[in-house]
């Protein structure tokens, strides 16, 4: 089996985009259309659903998502075997949002860990505006964030969006509180959401951007709105019933699945959250090098791996 075909699945998947596939891997569009097909003729299946306004995985193409990494994980270790075994020593600071920790952060650092057990790590968790002025000032090596830093001082490497929703207390807690279970059309109504107190993430931050902009949409003053920068404390108060929040999907997804939160279906769209994986360019450090891209590696494997709707991908192929 051609690992190519396999790579490119992969990125098919992850950014939900034949086009932005193309993008990544550097060739055409019909080249990554070539390669899909080559690898469904081998498989004996299809591994996309496709129609003009979207782009799903198939079961087939779900389960593929795991041995497509471990496959392309072996071939990375196979091709090392030849290689000179230098190990690379350093300390390298790196800072990150909470989106990332509560999300890949441990995997990416056990990875880590593994691979160049030389290279000592030293964290800090703070928000994205902080996160820029620590990098620029020299304070952290690496920040795993929300934004691109402009110039050419910096070296940016994107990573696969997250989803961005809302959530409110899982269905059990709700109907406790209120005597009943939600009503889900009124209650995914933008108008009543906006009407609610809403806790999202803290001032200037994507969630907090995108809330701002759905009560201009809305024609609304903004409400009562809480900016909070702890993701388990943000879980705290919308399992208390102290409002609904407006955040990124993937740090809660185990919440969700026990019920704790519960998704709500809004009628307005919601744009991703990019997460972006910065250093200086600067940097002469091979270790600071390395772990950056190490780190936006793992953010695509998180991002491939999750199911629909904590990963968010483009329609369209």
């Amino acid at each position: 089996m051609n690992t190519r075909f396999v790579e490119a699945f992969l990125w098919v998947a992850k950014l939900g985009s034949f086009r932005a596939a193309a993008e990544r891997l550097h060739v055409t569009q019909a080249a990554i259309s070539n390669r899909i097909a080559s690898l469904e003729e081998d498989i004996g299946a299809r591994l996309f659903e496709r129609d003009p306004r979207d782009l799903r995985l198939t079961p087939v193409g779900l389960r593929l998502l795991n041995y497509g990494e471990r496959l392309l994980e072996l071939q990375r270790e196979i091709v090392a075997l030849g290689r000179p075994q230098e190990e690379v020593l350093g300390l390298v600071r790196i800072g990150a949002i909470e989106s990332v920790v509560h999300t890949w952060l441990v995997d990416f650092l056990g990875t880590l860990q593994r691979r160049h057990p030389g290279i000592e790590v030293q964290l800090t968790s703070e928000t994205t505006l902080a996160l820029h002025e620590r990098l620029q000032a020299g304070a952290i090596d690496i920040a795993l964030q929300t934004d691109a830093l402009a110039g050419p001082s910096f070296v940016n490497l994107a990573c696969a969006p997250m989803a961005m929703g809302w959530v409110g207390p899982g269905n059990r807690v709700a109907a406790s509180r209120k005597g009943s279970a939600p009503d889900p059309d009124a209650e995914g109504r933008i108008a009543s959401l906006l009407t609610q107190p809403v806790l999202t993430m803290s001032p200037g931050s994507q969630p907090h951007q995108a809330l701002k902009h759905l009560y201009r949409q809305a024609g609304m003053p903004v409400g009562k709105v809480h900016c909070v920068s702890s993701m388990a404390a943000i879980v705290r108060l919308v399992k208390s019933g102290f409002g609904n929040a407006l955040i990124p999907l993937p740090p809660v997804r185990d919440e969700i699945r026990r019920g704790d939160l519960r998704i709500i279906e809004c009628d307005t769209p919601l744009p991703p959250q990019h997460i972006v994986v910065s250093h200086l360019a600067s940097a002469d450090s091979a270790a600071i090098r390395l772990v950056a891209e190490l780190a936006r590696d793992e953010a695509d494997r998180f991002a491939g791996g999750l199911p629909a709707p904590f990963w968010d991908g483009s329609s369209g192929n």
